[in-house]
């Protein structure tokens, strides 16, 4: 999600790292987020027949294997595949082999990740039932108009179905639903999250005033079926800025990635009229103790006792409006590779993808 003013500034690098002691799991090294660099990606990639497709709205990315990653454009039909050359330090070096692949149905698309085995297997099953070939390797994309996190071959773009999600989430604002999604490397779980506080749930983010969110983790199948867990989580308000333009803060979490243990790193953005327009926070938060919340059903901003602990582990005002984030590749130097993708929100700015390594606090892959 990009809009208006907020995808007009150009790109200012005003670097601010930050290493906090942070929830580790015991006998895991606290981790620490270190900045790499940007990588300009082009304006247009060639679909498979050929024909350039403009690129514009990235708002979010994965890890598939090795150097390969897809990216998806938000209201559109469009994912993007892409090889990525990474220094030993997780510098982003250059972008190869790019193709936009069509989905079969256009929605306002937020973050993609690759379905787990289990899930990939079960729909390769279900496929060949129905008489229909193997669909192969799939997706899963999280879009905030229905909303839904729905499943897409990688081949083609086909649509393989939906992830069933607790109903609540049908009560997000306008352009503030899901707007996050990863997959547990422990057990496939999918996680997601809506991007401001539903509108039972409490206020939206605005100057002063940060907002609630559920963290949602579903289950895969199982027999017998296992519930999906929500957790209640509080965003910063927006970052403090020097006036500008007039009105218009929001604030709010537009990804997530999945450490394992419980584990996630949550990616809060920012944004004002002014300068700086942007700022990104990326916070380390363990679920394994915390409270579900999943019999609240409104005002989840009024229970403060439930929330889950946070704690900072990176924060930069890149002035670009970063929206992505996966996990990616282990690193020669050590630890592993953090990719990000900055929305430049159609306006003709560029689009980019940013360097980040996380060291501590995660196993190989």
């Amino acid at each position: 999600m990009a809009r208006g003013w907020a995808a007009t500034w150009p790109v200012v690098l005003v670097l601010q790292a930050w290493a906090v002691a942070a929830l580790p799991a015991a006998g895991v090294e606290p981790p620490r987020i270190e900045f790499r660099g940007t990588l300009r990606l082009p304006d247009e990639a060639p679909g498979p027949d050929g024909r350039p497709v403009r690129l514009t709205g990235i708002s979010g990315v994965a890890w598939i294997a090795a150097d390969r990653f897809v990216a998806v454009l938000d209201n559109s039909d469009v994912l993007l595949f892409f090889s990525l050359e990474l220094d030993r330090d997780g510098r982003p070096l250059a972008a190869r082999e790019l193709v936009a692949v069509r989905v079969g149905a256009t929605h306002d698309f937020e973050d993609v990740a690759v379905c787990p085995e289990p899930l990939r297997a079960r729909i390769a099953a279900r496929q060949a039932r129905r008489e229909r070939a193997d669909p192969g390797g799939c997706l899963l994309l999280a879009e905030e108009d229905t909303p839904a996190v729905r499943a897409v071959s990688q081949r083609g773009g086909d649509l393989l179905g939906v992830v069933p999600l607790p109903k609540v989430l049908g009560q997000r604002r306008p352009n503030r639903g899901l707007e996050a999604l990863c997959v547990d490397p422990d057990d496939g779980s999918i996680w997601t999250a809506n991007e401001e506080a539903l509108a039972g749930d409490g206020p939206a983010a605005a100057r002063g005033v940060g907002t609630t969110v559920r963290i949602v983790c579903v289950p895969l199948p199982a027999d017998p079926p296992r519930p999906s867990r929500q957790f209640a989580y509080a965003v910063d308000p927006p970052h403090d800025f020097v006036p500008v333009l007039g009105d218009g803060t929001f604030s709010g979490v537009v990804a997530l990635v999945a450490l394992g243990a419980g584990r996630l790193l949550v990616l809060e953005r920012s944004a004002g009229p002014g300068l700086p327009p942007f700022t990104n926070r990326i916070y380390l938060v363990d679920t394994t103790a915390a409270a579900d919340v999943s019999d609240v059903d409104r005002d989840l901003a009024g229970r403060g006792d439930r929330g889950l602990a946070k704690r900072l582990v990176w924060q930069d005002a890149l002035g670009c409006n970063v929206e992505g984030l996966c996990l990616g590749p282990a690193l020669a130097a050590g630890g592993r590779a953090l990719v990000a993708v900055a929305d430049n929100g159609g306006t003709g700015l560029p689009n980019q993808l940013v360097g980040l390594a996380l060291v501590g606090g995660i196993t190989s892959p």
